[in-house]
């Protein structure tokens, strides 16, 4: 199994528009909902990478706000 990581985002508006810088970078990018509690009711969207593309990734979305996204390690 891939090693994976995911990119948080605040909601599915914010995660396409990673998703779209990301591929203008060459960086595939899987939307997906993030894991949660079942009694939460959040917003949140996640896209998620191959680990070998973090740093390109965090690279890419450097001149994002840092309160647009964060990380969560996958499986």
């Amino acid at each position: 199994m891939k090693q994976s990581r995911m990119i948080l985002c605040r909601s599915q508006s914010e995660a396409l528009l990673l998703s779209r810088k990301l591929s203008a970078c060459g960086i595939d990018a899987r939307l997906a909902r993030p894991p949660r509690s079942q009694k939460v009711r959040s917003c949140s969207w996640g896209l998620e990478i191959e680990t070998q593309a973090s740093d390109r990734a965090a690279d890419c979305l450097a001149d994002m706000p840092p309160d647009v996204w964060s990380w969560e390690d996958g499986g």
